[in-house]
């Protein structure tokens, strides 16, 4: 309960130029999800993920639907000096496969240093799936995985990813304060 509460608090909202994001930081690990999205009435709709990690994460998972089964995920993860990162889907606790309904573009600002990976995204598709999709305004619950176990061939988007060992969960935050005027959104996706 105390480890919730105080991940909660870490939750906050960002404006910065007019363009909104809202961010959750994991408490025990530091990883960083920070999010922005159109100003639309419902899914679908693209979705600007960040995540900020330290070096120690070997990768850090998004599942659009809150938990890991039947839902959109994004895995990302560092390779070398790259950032690489992959649309997944599960049916059942196992390492998830690649998935075609959702696409993700890794920003040319994603950077790996000796202390952090920054993955910067743009999702399409992982709004709206077969069985549910985000919000877009008011409430919207999320699901993280973090590990530190290394992956089988980083280098590859359809590398098999181990267990999330340094904890997962699911995180909630406001996404109206992630809405983004048109034209502020696409100054977002320009900054790529």
């Amino acid at each position: 309960m105390m480890r919730f509460l105080v991940s909660s608090l870490a939750l906050l909202a960002t404006v910065v130029h007019g363009q909104k994001t809202v961010a959750w930081t994991e408490a025990t690990s530091g990883v960083v999800y920070s999010l922005a999205i159109p100003a639309v009435d419902a899914a679908p709709f693209e979705v600007y993920l960040s995540i900020v990690a330290p070096a120690n994460i070997t990768w850090a998972a998004v599942a659009f639907g809150g938990c890991m089964l039947r839902s959109p995920l994004v895995v990302a993860w560092k390779n070398s000096t790259n950032v690489v990162a992959a649309p997944r889907w599960a049916t059942e606790y196992h390492p998830p496969g690649l998935y075609n309904g959702t696409s993700v573009v890794v920003s040319k600002s994603s950077s790996v240093n000796a202390t952090h990976w920054t993955a910067n995204l743009l999702v399409n598709g992982g709004s709206s799936w077969y069985g549910g999709s985000v919000k877009s305004s008011g409430s919207a619950t999320f699901g993280w995985g973090l590990s530190s176990r290394p992956l089988a061939n980083p280098a590859s988007v359809d590398s098999s990813i181990g267990f999330h060992n340094v904890g997962k969960g699911h995180f909630e935050i406001d996404i109206t304060t992630a809405r983004n005027s048109p034209r502020d959104f696409e100054s977002i996706k320009s900054k790529w």
